[in-house]
């Protein structure tokens, strides 16, 4: 796909959402343009490549303050929310976002001064189940790309090569950061109390155990899947971007391992290729030996 071209049609998809819902306008501004500007100084960064869990982790974090009554009025915008203590956490796709275009893998350079002095917790996830949610995302709900799955994973700036780049570049960014944690979406998904107990101490967050399991208890996949469908998760983009598709769902499936029911076999073994030959071994999904 064509950077500009991308660029183009992500515009304009944003556009025609606008003028459909003029709420929308404001949350873009907000989000997009005016968060840029505001003074606020991240204590705490969560990384990863899109598609890996963020929204979940964000709503999971936003409803555990709400209970646990430690911050009032914790979400700052789309991006960032309040701590307790007077501290900010953001979220951050970094050089692997697609707003307003993706990048070339050429051009993924971390800007280090950023991060320096800071907490950072990079999520990554099965690259091969970022592929299939990518796609599903930019094609049905985005309604950016318009071409197959199987061109999609072999696409240079969306591709599994770029997914792949991204998650070495990360990988390997222990030592910048104060402090750097490490964690899977397949973690948080195969042990979601154990794994979000992990994650809140890290950010620095006293963690009660049983608030936490009221807090997964709202925030499971099936609860924010019909949160999504009943229109009563709160920003505007969270809804379906077609109400009549499955396939067009902000949370869609969110299932480990679900890309076998997704790809051929053929392709299947196209991004095993890339992986082994291309992907660090410190990510838990095979790759490169090192």
């Amino acid at each position: 796909m064509n950077r500009l071209l991308f660029g183009a049609k992500n515009f304009l998809d944003k556009l025609v959402k606008i003028i459909k819902d003029p709420v929308l306008f404001g949350y873009y501004v907000n989000s997009y343009v005016v968060s840029r500007f505001k003074k606020v100084e991240p204590d705490v960064y969560i990384v990863s490549y899109p598609k890996c869990g963020k929204t979940w982790i964000r709503v999971t974090l936003l409803k555990y303050l709400e209970l646990s009554g430690g911050v009032e009025d914790s979400e700052i915008d789309g991006f960032q929310i309040r701590l307790p203590g007077d501290k900010t956490l953001k979220f951050e796709h970094d050089v692997g976002t697609w707003v307003p275009s993706p990048k070339s893998i050429d051009r993924l350079k971390i800007n280090e001064a950023k991060y320096r002095g800071k907490k950072v917790c990079f999520v990554a996830r099965d690259p091969r189940d970022v592929m299939v949610s990518s796609f599903y995302h930019l094609k049905f709900r985005e309604k950016i790309y318009t071409k197959e799955l199987t061109e999609f994973i072999r696409d240079k700036f969306v591709g599994i090569k770029k997914v792949v780049a991204f998650m070495n570049l990360w990988v390997g960014y222990r030592d910048t950061p104060d402090k750097f944690y490490f964690t899977t979406y397949e973690e948080l998904r195969g042990n979601p109390e154990k794994g979000f107990y992990r994650l809140l101490d890290f950010i620095g967050i006293d963690v009660d155990p049983e608030v936490l399991k009221s807090t997964l208890k709202e925030t499971s996949f099936e609860k924010m899947k019909k949160m999504e469908s009943d229109k009563d998760l709160q920003e505007p983009w969270m809804k379906p971007g077609d109400k009549k598709s499955d396939k067009s769902m902000k949370i869609r499936k969110g299932k480990v391992g679900g890309y076998k029911d997704e790809l051929s076999t053929e392709d299947i073994s196209f991004l095993d290729d890339v992986i082994e030959k291309s992907l660090s071994r410190k990510l838990p999904y095979g790759g490169k030996r090192e």
